[in-house]
């Protein structure tokens, strides 16, 4: 219970931050974004009359029922909760007269925008949710194609942007470069995200339910490794796990909930090969039969 309360309160969180930052930094300051926040704006272009909110929730339920189609209920219930508050929060704040306290100075407004949304996205990942939008276009290419997330991510949000451009003109390109550019970093540091993978060493005396979830629960590989403890000499055994970063949140969760005392050592991975990785799971298991 505990944990599904922190989740919520994680997710309206982040949700409030991005809805800020679009109302008092990106629409005051004519910023350009990508994902479903710039085809919003780019919509919002030839109907001005209707507010940016109710756009955004034609877009988010759009994306959000097309990942219910190609990826199942599972992707699609992590990002349910923000279709639903995002364009609810970002209604509340187009009430308020923020576009009027922070345009001055249009980079310091760049700056702000990229560390919100960053923030915004990084604490909603950060707790195994998602802000779903344009997250799913990528990732249902991933699945039926083996297109790496993070390349289709970029790809998107470049053509996004690009169309924005082409009705706006070229003024406030360099403020978006650095908006997307600062957004990314401050996502990489708030959780590591996109394509990045992270090796966990997990040291326990619980260590073969926590096998179990990772085998099961969250479907990932394991490595077991015959350790020797340094205080108390105990022979027992390590597991060796190398996971994309949006299963850490579950694992790093699901292991301190069997044992909250569990040794968890997390390291950048820059390069991975092999089944689940650069060789599909099912095609491997195809192959073997």
């Amino acid at each position: 219970m505990k944990q599904n309360i922190k989740m919520i309160l994680s997710i309206i969180l982040g949700n409030a931050m991005l809805a800020f930052a679009v109302c008092a930094f990106v629409v005051p300051n004519g910023i350009m974004l990508g994902g479903s926040n710039g085809i919003a704006l780019f919509i919002q272009l030839f109907l001005p009359e209707v507010r940016l909110s109710v756009i955004s929730a034609v877009v988010n339920v759009g994306l959000f029922l097309l990942g219910w189609a190609f990826l199942g209920w599972k992707f699609a219930g992590a990002s349910l909760l923000s279709t639903i508050l995002y364009p609810l929060i970002l209604g509340y704040f187009e009430t308020l007269p923020l576009g009027n306290l922070f345009n001055e100075n249009i980079v310091l407004s760049g700056l702000a925008c990229g560390v919100l949304f960053g923030l915004g996205i990084g604490i909603v990942v950060r707790v195994g949710g998602s802000t779903g939008g344009m997250d799913i276009p990528p990732c249902i290419l991933n699945k039926y194609f083996g297109i790496p997330v993070g390349k289709s991510i970029m790809f998107f949000d470049t053509i996004v942007v690009l169309m924005q451009v082409v009705v706006k003109g070229l003024d406030g390109v360099l403020c978006s470069i650095m908006v997307i550019f600062l957004m990314s970093i401050v996502i990489d540091k708030t959780v590591v995200s996109g394509e990045k993978t992270l090796q966990l060493i997990i040291i326990s005396p619980e260590y073969q339910k926590i096998r179990e979830m990772i085998l099961h629960r969250a479907n990932c590989g394991v490595t077991m490794l015959e350790i020797e403890t340094g205080y108390e000499g105990n022979t027992q055994k390590a597991i060796l796990t190398v996971v994309y970063s949006n299963k850490y949140p579950e694992i790093r969760d699901g292991a301190l909930k069997l044992d909250p005392h569990a040794f968890i050592i997390t390291s950048d991975v820059s390069n991975v090969n092999g089944v689940g990785y650069t060789i599909d799971r099912a095609l491997s298991k195809a192959a073997q039969k």
